[in-house]
């Protein structure tokens, strides 16, 4: 079996500073939130699941998100969605901005070292993505605080405790 009807496509360089940035920042965004919109449910059974074990009751993921629909509908299980769509946005433009641009100095650092190019590559991409995610993490997490004081509020609060 030989390479019939596999497809080759031409290896391309992505140049940061001829790139579309536009475009880049709201496709990055929107399919980023996508991803949060489509697991954010996850998370809030999750955060009732750890709150529920710290108070000896031993349901499980099912149960809650059964009773979450039960008592809220689908609007349960994007309690405290807001706070975190309202970062979102800006916690993935400062990621994607400081992984590219990081990544582009990081490279320019390397290339005088002396190493083989795919060691330069792995160092520049491991540092953009080291200091892309201490950047973005200084959005997220606040929010992140926000989301699940409000999952866990509400709960407490439906519980009656």
């Amino acid at each position: 079996m030989g390479d019939e009807g596999r497809v080759s496509l031409p290896v391309a360089e992505i140049n940061w500073d001829r790139l579309d940035k536009a475009k880049f920042y709201a496709l990055g965004a929107g399919l980023f939130t996508g991803v949060t919109v489509a697991l954010y449910p996850i998370s809030v059974v999750k955060t009732r699941l750890q709150v529920f074990q710290r108070n000896a009751e031993n349901p499980t993921a099912i149960s809650i998100f059964r009773n979450i629909l039960k008592a809220d509908g689908i609007s349960g299980l994007y309690r405290g969605f807001g706070a975190v769509v309202i970062g979102a946005v800006p916690g993935r433009v400062i990621f994607l901005t400081t992984l590219e641009t990081t990544k582009i100095g990081a490279l320019r650092v390397t290339e005088k070292l002396n190493l083989s190019e795919p060691t330069q590559v792995a160092i520049a991409n491991g540092v953009a993505g080291m200091m892309s995610s201490l950047a973005a993490q200084s959005v997220f997490v606040p929010l992140d605080v926000v989301k699940l004081t409000a999952i866990s509020f509400l709960y407490f609060d439906f519980l009656g405790a």
